[in-house]
């Protein structure tokens, strides 16, 4: 629309900035009315450019989004070069520039507007006839085109450089097929390329095609309403050509013609203006200085409320902290203290368990220096007496298994947990085996043991060994420790 019409594309985006601002659409707003600038610019409106950019300019300090920065110092760049504020201007144009360089870092510009802002900064060296240091911009927009594709507006001012430094054969070079390109586009840049072509055919004393490049020049400029800062200067280069050619009255009709659009365009350069400006942006600037220092102060209490934030929050840190190691103290002091109890009532059932084991081992050995009795008199009684001693023998045999019973049932009792870790660690206990490790337990010796148990000495022996290798126990390891600490 900025292209094909000027008026309507204003239109739109007058109407979009009012939308903008009424959503609360800051970026979206700052696009519009940069946007606007960009096209009063294009009219020859300077001033009310200067004023649209430097009224959003504060703006754009505020936000985390940096693309509108990056259009208003580039349009800054441009306003200023106008008034040949040339330090100024190349200023606006690098700030824009280093802007585009960190957003590509940060993934949020194309590589093709980093392009761009190199070019724009070559442009500024151009117009301060730095050539040397444009000619380094220009190389960059090479070096970075990831794409290798041709690039056409760099071209255009490599041309323009090289006709400038009179290495016409490579301005040429250049210079080759750009025209059509920007025609087949409809791009205004036409206007632009069309008087470097002039301007090279001017220096190879080419008049006639030099004219037709500068007519060629201006009809663009009036086609596409754009780039009228160029046209009296056209005029004037047009004039020079039609001198040349001894055509004085066309001439002095382009002369005349070139200071009728530079009163109307430049009027702002007389020295009375150039004044009023320069009032005008010391003003603009004051008021952009104190825009920072208001953000600055804002930042400033931003700051300061986000170290009170901070502070309340290590304060409520520590507190909970302090909440939290209250009651861990006191859950550790209530664990140990159980744990204490624990040990306590561990300790007297051990102790509780050894005094009735004791009392099962006395028992049994009660048991046992009876039965030796017995056997003394069941042996008397066999010599004097045979058929009494096999009446007794019987009876003595079943009670013996009685009270084994008995035994074994209340060591049970007393040692439940035993029997079952037994099983537990070593299922291929037999229920003799059991008995033989309770009685170890006990600390009964392997005669106490074949006693109780109506067996050998060797049995006794035998199922000591058995059991050993059921466990598993090396020949250096007691079976009588090991079983005591189960």
């Amino acid at each position: 629309m900025i292209q094909l019409n000027t008026n309507d594309a204003y239109e739109y985006f007058k109407k979009g900035a009012k939308y903008f601002i009424e959503k609360g659409d800051t970026i979206n707003y700052l696009r519009c009315t940069t946007n606007l600038s960009d096209i009063e610019m294009r009219r020859g409106n300077f001033t009310i450019a200067f004023d649209l950019l430097f009224d959003v300019l504060p703006i754009t300090n505020q936000i985390s989004n940096k693309k509108s920065s990056i259009e208003i110092h580039s349009l800054l760049g441009i306003l200023y070069g106008i008034y040949e504020k040339d330090s100024i201007a190349l200023q606006h144009t690098k700030m824009a520039h280093n802007l585009s360089v960190h957003n590509i870092k940060t993934k949020l510009k194309s590589n093709d507007s980093i392009i761009s802002s190199y070019l724009d900064v070559a442009v500024r060296y151009i117009e301060m006839k730095s050539y040397k240091k444009a000619l380094q911009y220009l190389d960059s927009c090479y070096i970075i085109n990831n794409s290798q594709k041709r690039l056409h507006f760099v071209d255009a001012h490599y041309g323009f450089i090289y006709t400038k430094q009179g290495n016409y054969p490579k301005a040429k070079e250049y210079f080759t097929n750009l025209a059509p390109f920007f025609e087949n586009r409809k791009l205004g840049f036409q206007s632009s390329i069309y008087y470097f072509l002039a301007e090279l055919k001017s220096k190879l004393k080419q008049s006639d095609s030099a004219i037709y490049y500068y007519k060629k020049s201006i009809k663009s400029i009036d086609s596409f309403q754009s780039n009228l800062k160029l046209k009296p200067i056209i005029l004037e280069k047009l004039a020079d050509a039609y001198l040349i050619k001894n055509n004085h009255k066309l001439a002095f009709s382009s002369l005349k013609e070139a200071k009728v659009i530079s009163d109307s365009l430049y009027n702002t350069q007389s020295k009375q203006n150039k004044v009023l400006f320069e009032i005008k942006n010391k003003y603009k600037e004051d008021l952009i200085e104190k825009e920072i220092q208001i953000v600055a102060q804002n930042n400033l209490i931003a700051s300061n409320n986000k170290a009170k934030f901070r502070l309340k929050l290590i304060i409520g840190i520590l507190i909970l902290l302090v909440i939290i190691g209250f009651i861990a103290f006191r859950l550790i002091y209530r664990m140990k203290r159980l744990k204490h109890q624990r040990n306590l009532e561990k300790q007297k059932n051990e102790s509780i368990l050894e005094i009735k084991n004791k009392e099962l081992t006395t028992n049994a050995l009660q048991l046992i220096e009876k039965e030796h009795a017995v056997i003394e008199l069941l042996d008397t009684l066999k010599i004097n007496d045979p058929e009494k001693f096999k009446v007794l023998n019987s009876k003595y045999k079943h009670s013996n298994k009685k009270i084994w019973n008995d035994f074994h049932l209340r060591f049970t009792q007393t040692n439940s947990t035993f029997y079952k870790l037994l099983n537990e660690l070593y299922p291929e206990l037999t229920s003799t085996d059991l008995k033989h490790c309770a009685l170890i337990k006990l600390n009964f010796d392997s005669k106490e043991m074949s006693h109780l148990l109506g067996i050998s000495l060797n049995s006794v022996h035998v199922a000591r060994s058995r059991i050993r290798k059921k466990i598993g126990l090396k020949r250096n390891e007691s079976l009588s420790n090991h079983l005591s600490k189960l």
